[in-house]
């Protein structure tokens, strides 16, 4: 009876094992792969096509498998954010896109090191006067783009509206409810164009301009994709603040998007860095050598960004196969990124670097929680003046009312003082009330 317990014993737990076996030997094997851990603000067809170009070349050239993860928590702020948590002790090696405020912050926070990859230097420094690598090699752009405007040229057809060309045009009231866009904390590129309002127009005309803005705003969309997403499909027919390549990634998949680029933009180099403290230093270096090779700069245009090597030729991809050459050669009019002709602002990256949190805490707080107030504020204001000009046409004295409308739009506009913004605008309106009509 014992010997039929213990064979009956011995038999399970030979089982057991056989079944356990495949679990104890993938561990294993897992254990013994490579890693590498991304984190970055970049589209998923970017990191799925790098993904796959970078396994591809690690089975080819060291004969093993690489396992890769990808933390994505959001867009460049919210990037930049989960790193600063990390502490130097991060949960990836790599901090990929994003563009260069981003990477300076994290520069001045101690938190990437230096590391030049391989044919790097096929990217230039500098273009249009804009930085595009560090000249410490704590970040390198592998992807160039500029900022931009979309439209679906579809829908602006359907409602008779012209595209708007310039900054000023986009306030104009016959757009008011046809454009979107995020907040500058959920996306670096609209934290840009903020940067670039402020720079270009001065600090406190930058800010009444966003204010202006925030009233021609059909709502606030959840980030960059959704804005391209409600313009591809013609929900909202303008987003504002995107990334170049996302008019070539939307009309490669039929959609009838253009970009537009306004009359004071910047180049934003979509950039990639090595994290301090990386667990797979030795992987990640061999990522970043790849990324910034032929073979990497393919996938990354295939990944529908564009590729920032000075050597490149779209006609020349697109004869060798290269899907998304054509794309890319469609919607920039040329054979090359750096053959574009662009006139850009006199962008200070350092300012730009040290009032990062500052920009996006004050337009959380003084814009995008006071919308509303915002908006009826200038409804209020738009009103009076137009019984202003009314009044003005049938003869009757303004001069009061005049003065006090204009210091209501002084109020909203350079102060953002919008309480006192209505005040004024309704002492214009009795002012103009109580004054008798000129003979």
């Amino acid at each position: 009876m014992r010997k039929r317990i213990l064979t009956a014993t011995i038999f399970a737990v030979f089982s057991m094992a056989l079944l356990l076996l495949p679990i104890f030997l993938a561990e294993a094997q897992a254990q013994t792969r490579d890693k590498v851990g991304w984190i970055g603000p970049v589209y998923k067809e970017l990191s799925d096509s790098l993904a796959k170009g970078f396994k591809e070349h690690y089975r080819k050239t060291y004969g093993k498998e690489v396992d890769i993860t990808f933390v994505r928590p959001g867009g460049w702020p919210v990037v930049v954010d989960k790193v600063r948590a990390w502490g130097g002790k991060p949960d990836a090696d790599v901090f990929l896109g994003a563009g260069a405020p981003a990477h300076e912050v994290l520069k001045k926070d101690g938190f990437i090191v230096p590391y030049r990859p391989k044919d790097s230097d096929k990217v230039p420094a500098k273009w249009g006067g804009m930085k595009v690598k560090d000249e410490g090699d704590f970040w390198a752009c592998f992807s160039p783009w500029i900022v931009t405007n979309l439209y679906n040229e579809r829908v602006l057809k359907a409602l008779k509206l012209p595209p708007p060309k310039t900054w000023k045009e986009l306030l104009d009231p016959i757009y008011r409810g046809y454009v979107i866009q995020t907040l500058p904390y959920a996306s670096g590129t609209q934290h840009e164009v903020i940067e670039i309002h402020l720079q270009a127009f001065g600090e406190k005309e930058g800010w009444a301009y966003n204010r202006l803005l925030a009233a021609q705003l059909a709502r606030f969309s959840t980030g960059s994709v959704d804005t391209t997403h409600l313009v591809n499909r013609g929900e909202i027919p303008i987003g504002v603040a995107q990334p170049q390549m996302n008019a070539m990634s939307a009309r490669a998949d039929g959609y009838p998007v253009r970009d537009l680029l306004p009359d004071k933009t910047i180049l934003v180099p979509e950039a990639v860095a090595l994290l301090k403290g990386a667990p797979n230093e030795a992987t990640a270096k061999i990522f970043l050598d790849w990324l910034f090779s032929m073979d990497g700069q393919k996938y990354v245009l295939e990944g529908r960004y564009f590729p920032a090597r000075t050597d490149i030729k779209f006609s020349v991809w697109e004869k060798e196969g290269v899907t998304m050459a054509k794309h890319a050669r469609d919607a920039l009019g040329v054979d090359s990124f750096w053959d574009l002709k662009v006139g850009f602002i006199d962008y200070n990256l350092d300012l730009a670097t040290k009032r990062w949190d500052d920009v996006n805490r004050y337009y959380e707080f003084e814009i995008y929680r006071k919308w509303g107030e915002l908006k009826d504020s200038l409804s209020l204001i738009e009103a009076v003046e137009g019984e202003v000009n009314v009044a003005k046409e049938k003869k009757i004295d303004v001069k009061r009312a005049e003065a006090k409308i204009k210091e209501a739009r002084k109020l909203f506009e350079m102060d953002g003082a919008y309480a006192a913004s209505r005040l004024a605008a309704s002492e214009a309106r009795s002012l103009l009330a109580a004054r008798p009509r000129s003979k």
